[in-house]
């Protein structure tokens, strides 16, 4: 058998592994909330506050949680994490609130100063605790 039959074959697989590889490395991937726990048993089903209203600014505030939390951002101060919609921001607290809630460095001043109306409250954990 001529190497040309053994050698094209490996180097075209070669090309395609480094390709993807580097696609994989430089492509951001969406942040998704999983659906699963870590252990691969479904979540508690807890009766949590429902949410009504911007269903895409809860979305958007879950994710923007998981990709602090994967950023290494303590959430135990309760911090602001910003907008997560044209009128909605994400804010950190705890339940029952605790004074690191009420410090003005942890508040949302978007909403505190009047531009926008709307928040959403998670808890350290992630869970909701209230939105307004």
């Amino acid at each position: 058998m001529p190497k040309k039959f053994v050698t094209y074959p490996l180097i075209f697989v070669g090309l395609v592994l480094i390709t993807a590889t580097i696609y994989l490395a430089v492509v951001p991937k969406p942040v998704i909330a999983p659906s699963k726990n870590i252990a691969g048993a479904e979540p508690e089903k807890s009766a949590p506050p429902s949410f009504k209203g911007n269903e895409d600014a809860f979305k958007n505030a879950l994710n923007l949680y998981i990709q602090k939390k994967q950023e290494g951002v303590d959430m135990e101060n309760g911090p602001c994490l910003g907008r997560v919609a044209e009128d909605w921001v994400l804010d950190i607290a705890h339940d029952p609130r605790v004074a690191a809630d009420d410090k003005p460095q942890n508040q949302c001043q978007d909403y505190v100063n009047g531009k926008v109306k709307h928040f959403i409250e998670l808890d350290p954990s992630g869970k909701l605790i209230r939105k307004q």
